[in-house]
């Protein structure tokens, strides 16, 4: 699969680039996303961007906040004729996902997590989305195909995918689509095809398309822009940010198992495991969290019913570990068992980093194996879980 990616990213850079700098750069692209319920648990943000400027420089166009149980958002983007640009989801979907777009164009996708290797995905709505799109699957199966067999299968799957360049290049009334294909055969089949039927191809599809842009319409930079390193930058820290997210998502299901080794007041580290408790109640706060606070009588409610039976963990992120120590003598929780989940740097320790916390309050119900029963219980909703458990 290594070669599938720089290969079929390839396909969809044209030959005739364009140029951002005389454009007035008006959006002309509407993207609506249709969501599933698995998609929006957690609010996270889309992202809008495509190469421009000679293909080696890149730029976002939009970006929209998804909340939690939202169902449709709308992206605008631009493309000067047929071109392609790339959505990509901060946590849960799709992390390069081509769309392709021509001018004026309204394309409709249904996204789901299931979506979140995907390449292609037919759409509800964009016609030349759907036939470039059915072009890049049928061909990136075969690519596959032509990797994985023997090397005398190579050839057949060779065979296949010339013909399919080929009558694509015929028969597409798309420029975009043909001027792709043709620049497949140059630079993969250029030995098996000859000189001069690339040259016959290449005045066909030049002739055909005689109105389509330049050949040279820009000069390609060779430097990239500020623009394209902050565009790069940001495409890294989402990779980063969806690793770190699923690998939270996997630590945090209900059966997970929690490990943590945190320093209190006096600096002793305090386990999870032991504190041999039925019942361990990890509870995430900050001295500056109110809703948190506000959640203080109702733990002490529970632990002057559960006394034996349960335990509290409290974790406190505050980066003010003074604020802190403050808090916890104002609200008289000496009960809790108090930890600190930031460094004197100020920054989150790795294992509090790894749940994944996005808001605060936020909770974990444990067995006396640190595995995960119930969370997200607030108010009441600890005393009815315990209380039902308990009857059991």
């Amino acid at each position: 699969m290594k070669i599938l990616l720089p290969l079929f990213s390839f396909i969809c850079l044209p030959m005739f680039f364009f140029s951002l700098a005389d454009q007035k750069e008006e959006k002309n692209v509407e993207i609506i996303l249709h969501l599933d319920k698995d998609m929006t648990e957690d609010a996270q943000t889309v992202y809008l961007w495509s190469f421009c400027d000679g293909g080696n420089q890149q730029r976002f166009w939009d970006s929209a906040r998804i909340e939690k149980r939202q169902k449709t958002v709308t992206l605008q983007g631009y493309v000067p004729y047929d071109y392609n640009l790339y959505l990509c989801f901060s946590k849960n979907g799709p992390m390069q996902l081509y769309v392709y777009a021509q001018p004026k164009d309204t394309i409709e996708l249904h996204i789901s997590s299931k979506d979140r290797k995907m390449l292609w995905k037919k759409a509800l709505r964009g016609e030349y989305h759907n036939i470039a799109t059915e072009n890049s699957l049928y061909d990136s199966y075969y690519w596959m195909k032509r990797r994985e067999t023997s090397k005398d299968s190579v050839p057949y799957y060779s065979h296949l995918l010339m013909d399919s360049y080929d009558k694509i290049l015929h028969e597409s009334p798309y420029p975009q689509i043909a001027n792709s294909s043709f620049s497949m055969l140059r630079m993969f089949f250029k030995d098996s095809i000859g000189n001069d039927s690339l040259q016959i191809l290449k005045k066909y599809v030049t002739q055909k398309f005689s109105d389509y842009p330049p050949t040279v319409a820009v000069s390609v930079p060779h430097e990239l822009s500020e623009r394209t390193l902050k565009t790069q930058q940001r495409l890294n820290e989402i990779s980063v940010q969806r690793k770190r997210y699923e690998q939270s998502k996997v630590n945090t299901k209900i059966g997970g198992k929690l490990s943590l080794k945190l320093p209190n007041a006096n600096g002793e580290l305090i386990s999870l495991s032991d504190l041999k408790s039925k019942y361990i109640f990890l509870d995430i706060w900050a001295s500056w969290c109110k809703p948190c606070r506000a959640q203080t009588p109702y733990l002490k409610a529970v632990l002057e019913k559960y006394k034996k039976d349960l335990k509290v963990y409290a974790v406190s992120i505050d980066t003010n570990h003074s604020a802190w120590k403050k808090a916890m003598e104002q609200d008289k929780t000496q009960e809790f068992i108090h930890v600190i989940g930031s460094d004197q740097e100020r920054k989150k320790v790795e294992a509090v980093e790894a749940l994944g916390i996005e808001r605060i309050p936020k909770n974990f119900l444990l067995d006396r194996n640190c595995r995960i029963i119930a969370k997200d219980l607030l108010d009441d909703e600890l005393m009815q879980t315990l209380d039902s458990l308990t009857k059991q």
